[in-house]
């Protein structure tokens, strides 16, 4: 087969691509978004193929992909983060991250959508540039306790934003550290809405039945990541996981697993004041090889609970004073404790509730006088 002819058969199937792309987009964006978004920009292959040099491993931006292949490219003289779908990825997957991204790509902490190509199988998406949490710059330039409860904090309002904005209540569902990037201020970005469900108006629940079946792919997807430091624990909601009802409870709980995953995030000059045995063991839970039946067979609590009662309990829970410079460290950890179920203190009924408790953590981090009025959270 000549040259020429490849290229008319690559620009044909191209032109099929955007037209079937097309038409899913588009059905996505009316079943979201009442056909209302932001502008979606429309790239073409040559511009991602020279942006990418043509995907080339030089340009990933992530060792460890789940859904997505990330790359760092420039397109119109600006950096971009390129993601191209796997081929495990479903079409209409990929065509609802599109929508959704589009809808709140407004608000500071999601991940911008610039656009897109569709005439690869399947699109690639076009997003402002950020870094993977797991490679991204943690150390930013913020007083010491700030950096992991502004980045906790940053994400529970993209999560509020979530389930209030709109007149039916979205849940992400697959929160993760592979899930959040950070920009070049050390800003905190939600991205990745393939698995994102919608509860209709008026209901505080939907069932589904397809979140099981996305952690198993992830926990196969992530088995050779031991040694990596990442969080290879299964972070679905035990309600969710036994009736298949979806609720915003099901993002809580994966949210309370991400901050007790940001604890695990060891820096020089760490200001976590836990016992080295105590981080050892949560560490050990979030990354090992995740195969054992013990473990799958109970929710994430049981197993945190006994590791804190091994290895001292009033550690985390005491709200004492005497410390004042660690307080705002172990209400954090109170509170992830609480939204994945422990009986720490008043019940969470909203990330509206848990992004307020942040951000009086994060006052109380800021000034420290302050704390004795805030040890009741």
């Amino acid at each position: 087969m000549d040259w020429l002819t490849t290229k008319r058969i690559g620009a044909k199937t191209r032109k099929r691509n955007v037209k079937e792309n097309g038409e899913v987009v588009l059905k996505e964006l009316i079943e979201c978004c009442d056909g209302k978004c932001n502008p979606i920009k429309n790239f073409s292959y040559d511009q991602i193929i020279k942006a990418t040099d043509n995907f080339s491993q030089s340009n990933r931006a992530s060792r460890i992909d789940v859904y997505y292949r990330c790359y760092k490219g420039i397109l119109d003289d600006r950096p971009v983060l390129i993601k191209k779908g796997k081929y495990t990825l479903d079409m209409k997957e990929i065509c609802r991250d599109i929508a959704i991204s589009s809808m709140v790509s407004g608000h500071k902490n999601f991940l911008k959508l610039l656009g897109c190509c569709l005439e690869f199988t399947p699109p690639v998406l076009v997003f402002e540039y950020a870094e993977i949490i797991t490679l991204g710059p943690l150390l930013v330039s913020h007083p010491r306790n700030l950096r992991r409860i502004k980045i906790a904090r940053e994400v529970a309002n993209s999560l509020t934003y979530l389930h209030t904005a709109f007149s039916r209540v979205f849940i992400h569902s697959n929160l993760d550290p592979f899930t959040i990037f950070l920009d070049g201020n050390g800003v905190a970005k939600l991205g990745n809405f393939c698995n994102c469900i919608t509860i209709p108006e008026g209901e505080t629940f939907v069932h589904d039945d397809t979140l099981q079946k996305y952690h198993e792919f992830r926990h196969i997807t992530l088995k050779g990541t031991h040694g990596l430091g990442v969080c290879n624990l299964p972070v679905i909601d035990p309600d969710c996981k036994s009736t298949g009802n979806v609720t915003t409870k099901t993002d809580m709980h994966s949210f309370g697993a991400f901050m007790l995953a940001l604890v695990q995030i060891r820096e020089v000059d760490d200001e976590l004041s836990l016992s080295s045995d105590m981080l050892r063991a949560l560490s050990d839970l979030f990354i090992k090889p995740y195969d054992d039946v013990r473990y799958v067979r109970f929710p994430l609590h049981h197993h945190i609970s006994k590791i804190l009662r091994k290895f001292g309990y009033a550690e985390v829970v005491d709200s004492d004073m005497s410390e004042v410079a660690v307080w705002p460290v172990k209400a954090f950890l109170r509170l992830a404790l609480r939204c994945i179920g422990c009986n720490l203190g008043d019940p969470l009924n909203s990330m509206i509730q848990v992004a307020k408790e942040l951000r009086l953590i994060e006052k109380s981090a800021y000034y420290p006088s302050n704390c004795r009025q805030m040890s009741t959270i």
